[in-house]
């Protein structure tokens, strides 16, 4: 999977022929918008998905996971490592991440 080296959806079709697929990281990738438009190159290009994470709060980790099953793999655990996260979203539930039943992404303030 490209990681560090795939920030936008303008640096999937250079890395075709050279890696099986991108992990996607909402935060450096501008937001959901851009993460959006980087599932359909990728898809476009036969690329696999992976949504990442980079020190996320929940906040971040449950707008990434709206995206979830438009991907092949999710990994949004960096909410977890936090001592004092200020959000509450998603949950997890027998290894899966489980969006809550809020208006909006379902975020609260902790």
């Amino acid at each position: 999977m490209a990681d560090e080296s795939c920030r936008t959806s303008r640096d999937i079709p250079g890395l075709v022929g050279r890696c099986s697929g991108i992990n996607i990281k909402i935060l450096k990738c501008g937001g959901l918008t851009e993460g959006l438009r980087m599932i359909h190159t990728a898809r476009a290009h036969g690329l696999k998905l992976m949504l990442g994470c980079y020190s996320q709060t929940s906040m971040g980790n449950t707008a990434a996971n709206s995206l979830g099953s438009l991907v092949d793999y999710i990994d949004l655990d960096s909410h977890l490592n936090l001592k004092d996260d200020p959000f509450v979203g998603c949950r997890f539930d027998d290894g899966y991440l489980i969006n809550r039943d809020l208006p909006g992404l379902g975020v609260i303030h902790a």
